[in-house]
C-alpha cells in the first residue's frame, strides 16, 4: 500500500494545474477586442549611410503585446511595392505574413535590412518605406528611413591561390571625387601606374580591404585643409562605425616609386600606413603632411629600412605602437602622438626606433639609420613611450630629439641626442581619448618650440615666431 505524504500531494496538484493552464492558454482564441494594440521598440527604424548596391547591416524590431490576451496579428507587410528593404519574419524573408500570433505578455522580433539601388546621383538621397501591421481591425506603422549614396566600387578581378583576392590600377588614373569610392579586396597600384587622389575625395574599405602600392608604382594623395582626403571602413552602423581593425591600411610595398599624402584622414584599420624599401634612396619615398592617423588595431605607420618626411601629423589610438622605424632616414617636424589604449594590451611604447628590420626570410638586416624628431610631443599612457634599438651589429646610426616633450624613464635633457627636451609633462591635449590633440589652455606645448620652417599647422593656420611643441598651435 502506498502512502502520499502532503508535500507530494500539493505539487502533484500544482503540476496538474500548471499543465492545465499551459495548454488552456495555448488553445485560448485569440482576443478580437478593437482596443487591443500592439507596442513597439521603436516608431522609426533609421538605417546610417548605406552605399547604393550593398546590403546594410541587420536592423531588429521588437514587436509587444502588452495586453493579458492572446492577438492575432492578420498581416504585417512592407508598403511600398517596389521597395528597397526586406524583413525576416520567424525566420523568413519575406515582404508579408499573415495570421501571426502573440500570447499576451510576449513578444517578437522582425529582422530588417535595406539594399538601395544606384540612381545616379552625387549627394546622399534618403529611402523611406513603412511596416505595416493588421491587427483587429487597427491598423499601425513603424517607420523605416535610410540614408543612401551612390559610389565608385572597387571590387577584385583577380584571385590568385597565393594572396588576396584583388582589383588593378593600371596607368595615370585620377579618382573623381563627386561620390565616394568603396573598395573590396585589395586595390593594387601596379608597375608604371600612379594612383592620383584629389581632394575631398571619401575612400571606404570593406573589411579585410588594402590600398598596395606595388613595385614601380606611385600614389598621390592632394587634400587640402578645407577638403582632406578620407581612408576609412565602410560600416556606418553605431557598432562598427568606429571600430578599429575593420580595413588593412595603406602599404607601400618595396620598390615602389616615391608617394605623397598630404592633409588626409585614416581612420579605423589594422596599420595605418607601411612604408617598405625604396628601389633607390635619392629622394623620400613617402612625404606626408597634415595627416591624421587614429585609431588603428596595431600600428600608426611603420617604415622598414625606407625614407619617410612627415611634417604636421597626428597619431593617435593605436594598440601596439603609433611609429614603428625599422632602419632607414626618418625626419619629423611637428608631430604629435597622444597613444592611449587600454595598458593590459598595449605592451610596447608608442616610438620605436630602431637600425635594422627582419625581412620576409626572418633574416636580421641592419640598416645605416639616420632618425630626426624636431617639435614633437611622444605622450601616451605608458611610463615609457620611446624605445631606441641598437642592434649589436652596430652599423650608422645617428638620432636627435630637438625641442620634444617625451613621456621616458630612460632620456633626459642632459643627452645631447635630445637638446631642451620636456620629460613626463602632461601635454594636456584638449581631448585625446577622443584623439583631439590640440594643446589645452595650460599645455607645456605652448611655445615651447623652434621654428623648423613649417609655417602652418595642422589646421592651416599660421604658427607665431614662437612656435608650439606638436601638430597644432594653440589659438
Amino acid at each position: 500500500m502506498h502512502r502520499f505524504s502532503v508535500p507530494n500531494v500539493i505539487n502533484l496538484i500544482g503540476l496538474i494545474i500548471s499543465i492545465h493552464l499551459l495548454f488552456s492558454c495555448s488553445d485560448k482564441e485569440p482576443d478580437s477586442d478593437p482596443s487591443l494594440k500592439l507596442s513597439f521598440s521603436s516608431d522609426t527604424i533609421i538605417f546610417d549611410t548605406v552605399f547604393t548596391t550593398i546590403g546594410s547591416y541587420t536592423q531588429t524590431l521588437k514587436v509587444y503585446n502588452y495586453n493579458s490576451s492572446k492577438l492575432l496579428i492578420k498581416k504585417i507587410a512592407l508598403k511600398g511595392d517596389a521597395t528597397s528593404f526586406s524583413i525576416n519574419i520567424d525566420g523568413q524573408s519575406v515582404s508579408s505574413a499573415s495570421d501571426v500570433e502573440i500570447e499576451a505578455k510576449d513578444s517578437i522580433y522582425i529582422f530588417m535590412k535595406v539594399t538601395i539601388d544606384p540612381v545616379n546621383q552625387n549627394l546622399p538621397l534618403i529611402v523611406t518605406d513603412q511596416i505595416e501591421f493588421e491587427t483587429n481591425g487597427n491598423l499601425q506603422h513603424v517607420d523605416l528611413v535610410a540614408w543612401g549614396q551612390d559610389a565608385y566600387y572597387h571590387t577584385p578581378d583577380h584571385f590568385p591561390s597565393n594572396f588576396p583576392d584583388y582589383s588593378v590600377i593600371q596607368g595615370d588614373v585620377t579618382w573623381a571625387n563627386d561620390k565616394p569610392h568603396v573598395v573590396y579586396g585589395y586595390l593594387v597600384v601596379d608597375s608604371a601606374a600612379k594612383l592620383t587622389i584629389p581632394s575631398g575625395t571619401k575612400t571606404y574599405f570593406h573589411n579585410g580591404g588594402l590600398l598596395m602600392v606595388y613595385k614601380d608604382g606611385a600614389l598621390q594623395v592632394n587634400g587640402t585643409v578645407d577638403e582632406p582626403v578620407l581612408f576609412r571602413n565602410d560600416r556606418q552602423d553605431a557598432f562598427y562605425r568606429d571600430l578599429p581593425g575593420q580595413w588593412n591600411g595603406i602599404w607601400i610595398a618595396e620598390g615602389a616609386l616615391p608617394c605623397e599624402i598630404h592633409n588626409s584622414i585614416l581612420e579605423n584599420a589594422n596599420l595605418g600606413i607601411q612604408v617598405d624599401k625604396p628601389a633607390e634612396f635619392n629622394i623620400p619615398q613617402l612625404t606626408i603632411t597634415n595627416t591624421k592617423i587614429r585609431n588603428m588595431t596595431l600600428g600608426g605607420i611603420a617604415g622598414n629600412a625606407t625614407w619617410i618626411e612627415g611634417a604636421n601629423l597626428s597619431i593617435s589610438g593605436c594598440g601596439s605602437y603609433a611609429l614603428a622605424l625599422n632602419g632607414g632616414i626618418y625626419n619629423f617636424r611637428h608631430l604629435s602622438v597622444g597613444n592611449w589604449w587600454t595598458s593590459s594590451v598595449r605592451s610596447l611604447p608608442s616610438v620605436i626606433v630602431k637600425n635594422y628590420f627582419i625581412d620576409d626570410n626572418t633574416a636580421v638586416m641592419v640598416e645605416p639609420t639616420s632618425v630626426f624628431f624636431g617639435n614633437s610631443v611622444l605622450y601616451g599612457n605608458q611610463t615609457e613611450e620611446l624605445l631606441i634599438d641598437k642592434h649589436p651589429d652596430n652599423g650608422t646610426f645617428n638620432y636627435l630629439f630637438d625641442h620634444c616633450l617625451i613621456r621616458s624613464t630612460s632620456y633626459t635633457a642632459t643627452d645631447p641626442s635630445f637638446p631642451n627636451l620636456i620629460v613626463n609633462k602632461d601635454p594636456l591635449f584638449r581631448d585625446a581619448g577622443s584623439f583631439d590633440l590640440h594643446p589645452d589652455t595650460l599645455s607645456p606645448l605652448i611655445n615651447a618650440g623652434i621654428d623648423l620652417a613649417v609655417p602652418t599647422d595642422l589646421d592651416g593656420f599660421p604658427r607665431d615666431t614662437q612656435p608650439d611643441i606638436g601638430a597644432f598651435e594653440f589659438r
